[in-house]
């Protein structure tokens, strides 16, 4: 009876301190992402895709550069390879996610008892490598980090901020698409009602990577000669990966959280230097169909185009060319978050299946500040280049263009001088003409100084669609160069531009 109060407490002992260090990463992870807005003192991007290594593998592939932010990513690897897959049990917050969402569901019966689908997430891995050498990344809808913060920006900093702005001046953040995030989250974590960690276990590509590593790891859980094959170890793994009637433990699938070995009354279940390296199943055919679904997918993902002829897919200052700005882009949102105007909005499909959730300038929502270079401080991935608040005022997002069958000062001959005060650019101007005897004055947009920045929409007092707006034509998007020329400067700087405005790209 002693020996099994012990072993009780012992059990219960092991529970606290498990769930303490999966609580305070998840905090950390939390304490991040509220420090990344424009109005903290830290700087730096989110610091846990910094150690996510398929970020790494992914991104770099696609990217077809090292991606120089996600190097620290090699400690894991490194503490995988020596512990086995720890950064599932403890450290990953979608999975501490997942685990408090399977406790409420309660105790439920595995719909799934086989381990026949546990290969599906290193077929998902073997997928995102295969059209990652094709130039194309679907790591955002598969990485648990980005999926997390997707879900904080969209989902949970709204809500913040709009009961934030009951009691302060702040603006609540609205994002478009929202809910489909919402919808996302709730599949995974209610997956719990069938399978516990049912996302851990048949569809993350990180833990597939890492579970590839974890096959050879120095340090694993094994079942000893003595064990009784009493089930009690395979009862309480999360991820099914114990056999106990042949003593078997799938090093691959074991996410080192050591339930088994602190439930085990016999101590047969060990955790210790085991030098032998575990296979697994999976057949080439089944290897083999993901590649094929990758090269078939690629393809059939760019035939579903934005529409060009609109031009209004505006990129955040800094972006690089699109192919690049696509597989580099985690669609982590983190730059969504820290624009101040709220004018950062998810795509739905305007950029294609391809852009589905990255970045795109909306300026009726708001417009880029010209003293504002947040969104590139804080990409993870530099899918956005870091630039001086200098260089970033040069970079240009498209031109301004006034409909004048909507504008008021054009359409109905009133004085609307509005578009031409918000400019930061001193690109719009105001002239006056005499017609027909009276005397009217009317903006004017110089496309040669206009950046794009899509203050003057958002300002425009038009209800519905605004009187001027920016379009993509004219915009610069460069890897590495430099976005200050002498010429923008001089044109910026002189003080004879507005004697010369082009009346071009004004709708008739």
């Amino acid at each position: 009876m002693g020996l099994e109060v012990g072993q009780n407490l012992k059990v219960k002992k092991h529970r606290i301190i498990r769930w303490a260090v999966q609580l305070f990463f998840l905090a950390l992870f939390i304490f991040f992402f509220i420090q990344t807005s424009y109005i903290s003192l830290i700087n730096s991007p989110q610091f846990f895709f910094s150690f996510d290594p398929l970020i790494l593998v992914i991104t770099s592939i696609a990217f077809r550069a090292v991606i120089a932010a996600s190097l620290l990513s090699i400690v894991i690897l490194v503490g995988t390879l020596v512990f086995g897959r720890f950064y599932c049990g403890f450290a990953c917050p979608l999975g501490t996610l997942i685990d408090l969402a399977d406790r409420l569901t309660g105790e439920q019966p595995a719909a799934i008892t086989s381990r026949q689908f546990d290969a599906v997430k290193y077929l998902v891995l073997v997928f995102l490598v295969v059209t990652a050498v094709l130039g194309s990344s679907f790591l955002h809808f598969f990485d648990p980090l980005v999926i997390t913060e997707q879900a904080l920006t969209l989902i949970a900093y709204p809500i913040t901020t709009f009961f934030t702005s009951v009691v302060s001046s702040v603006q609540p953040a609205v994002f478009r698409e929202g809910v489909i995030t919402l919808l996302n989250l709730l599949v995974i974590l209610g997956a719990g009602f069938f399978v516990k960690r049912a996302w851990c276990r048949f569809v993350c590509p990180l833990g597939g990577l890492l579970g590839l590593t974890a096959r050879v790891s120095l340090f694993k859980v094994k079942l000893m000669d003595k064990c009784t094959k009493c089930g009690a170890c395979e009862s309480v793994c999360p991820v099914n990966a114990i056999d106990a009637q042949n003593l078997k433990i799938d090093s691959g699938e074991c996410i080192a959280c050591l339930r088994c070995v602190y439930t085990c009354q016999e101590k047969s279940a060990q955790y210790g230097l085991r030098l032998q390296p575990v296979g697994f199943s999976v057949t080439r055919r089944q290897v083999l169909a993901a590649g094929v679904a990758g090269i078939v997918l690629v393809p059939l993902s760019r035939t579903l185009l934005y529409g060009r002829l609109e031009a209004r897919l505006i990129r955040p200052p800094g972006a690089v060319p699109e192919p690049e700005f696509l597989n580099a882009c985690v669609r982590c949102a983190t730059c969504m978050k820290v624009c101040p105007t709220n004018g950062l909005q998810p795509c739905l499909f305007e950029a294609g299946l391809e852009g589905l959730w990255t970045p795109r300038l909306v300026p009726r929502i708001g417009g880029c500040e010209k003293n504002c270079s947040r969104c590139g401080q804080v990409c993870p991935t530099s899918a956005i280049r870091k630039l001086s608040l200098e260089e970033k005022s040069f970079a240009r997002l498209g031109t301004a263009v006034i409909d004048r069958s909507r504008c008021i000062a054009w359409e109905q001959d009133k004085v609307c001088l509005i578009c031409d005060e918000a400019c930061q650019y001193n690109a719009i101007t105001s002239r006056t003409e005499t017609i027909q005897g009276v005397r009217l004055t009317r903006p004017y947009v110089d496309e040669r100084i206009c950046m794009g920045c899509g203050i003057c929409e958002s300002r425009c007092p038009l209800d519905g669609r605004s009187a001027i707006e920016v379009y993509s034509m004219g915009e610069e998007r460069k890897r590495t160069q430099f976005y200050v020329t002498p010429e923008k400067r001089r044109l910026r700087d002189s003080t004879l531009i507005k004697d010369d405005i082009p009346s071009g790209f004004i709708l008739k």
